[in-house]
């Protein structure tokens, strides 16, 4: 049975976030993980991004930014490694 969790990207796991791979049909769809992670840095007041694990291995990424107009949280990026 697998256990797929969300791991909050830090010092010890962003490298892993940088090899994801896209497949090809989603590139123009989804942003690449290195420039996703960098708008996460620049947002950093806004954006919490996330690694999704499958046990020890990430097989995605998600960032959810706060929407201050809003007052609430919402997906930005996704990423699911195929």
């Amino acid at each position: 049975m697998s256990n797929i969790e969300l791991v909050r990207i830090d010092e010890n796991n962003f490298m892993q976030a940088f090899n994801l791979k896209l497949a090809k049909e989603q590139e123009q769809f989804v942003s690449n993980p290195i420039r996703s992670l960098a708008q996460a840095y620049v947002y950093y007041n806004q954006c919490i991004p996330f690694g999704i694990f499958n046990d020890d291995t990430m097989v995605g990424y998600v960032m959810v930014i706060y929407d201050y107009d809003l007052t609430e949280y919402n997906i930005w990026h996704m990423i699911s490694s195929y």
